[in-house]
């Protein structure tokens, strides 16, 4: 397995993501807070993991380990958010279109290392 590049997708996905949809989703669905809240941290667990596999070497005997307890962690992610219709739906087609942009525009501005990713607190 090679190292992940400073520059993958996934990360980059994972940053717009987290910081993006997290404040517009507490935003529009305030019920769905603690979910949206626990999905942030998962984000940034995620990336703490990226950050560490970025310059693993694949011969590392922590490199697959590492790995699967990362895929672990995503496929448990998307598997809990259950969350999604109801901020989709408080959102509306228009905000979710405007999202969607503001979501591409911070794909091209991510940072190139996973933990200098800014805290999604606000």
């Amino acid at each position: 397995m090679p190292p992940i590049p400073a520059d993958h997708s996934f990360r980059a996905s994972t940053t717009s993501v987290g910081l993006v949809n997290g404040r517009a989703a507490r935003e529009a669905a305030p019920d769905t807070k603690d979910h949206v809240l626990e999905s942030v941290e998962e984000h940034h667990v995620m990336l703490w993991m990226l950050s560490e596999l970025k310059d693993l070497d694949a011969a590392d005997e922590r490199s697959d380990a590492k790995m699967s307890v990362l895929m672990e962690n995503v496929r448990h992610h998307v598997e809990e958010e259950e969350w999604f219709p109801d901020v989709r739906k408080a959102m509306g087609r228009n905000r979710l279109t405007e999202l969607g942009e503001q979501m591409e525009a911070a794909k091209k501005r991510a940072p190139g290392e996973p933990l200098a990713v800014p805290s999604a607190k606000r």
